[in-house]
């Protein structure tokens, strides 16, 4: 019987240690305005894609992607260094994929010019997510 305690008290930590955003992840005077199911779409090459399924947090200084899979890095992407946000396709932002959905969000930074691809689980929500 304690076995089965124990094993329920486990499954139970691992269900809470799968969130790992927290406040404290956000600067001083941020503020956290939303969540949304996403896809974290990354191009390796000029077919290949891989998407990994996670939480897009709109906050009002960054935006913050947390995957579900433990092992892959909590993304914080400033919105300082941010030259275009936009749906993704728009204005060449969708070179890497000609059948670019029309839910992504495309993310372009000053830091390199690297591109940023996120798909949301609901189409709807994309010019919400683009507007704020």
């Amino acid at each position: 019987m304690a076995f089965i305690r124990k094993k329920q008290r486990e499954q139970q930590l691992q269900f809470y240690s799968k969130e790992r955003f927290s406040l404290l992840l956000l600067n001083l005077e941020e503020y956290y305005f939303e969540q949304h199911t996403a896809y974290h779409v990354q191009h390796r090459g000029s077919h290949e894609e891989r998407k990994i399924r996670g939480s897009l947090k709109i906050c009002s200084k960054s935006v913050i992607f947390e995957p579900e899979a433990v092992s892959q890095p909590i993304l914080k992407i400033p919105l300082r260094d941010c030259i275009k946000i936009g749906k993704h396709g728009e204005n060449g932002a969708g070179r890497h994929l000609a059948k670019a959905k029309s839910w992504g969000i495309s993310l372009i930074f000053s830091q390199g010019k690297m591109e940023y691809v996120f798909e949301l689980d609901v189409s709807g929500k994309v010019e919400d997510v683009v507007e704020t």
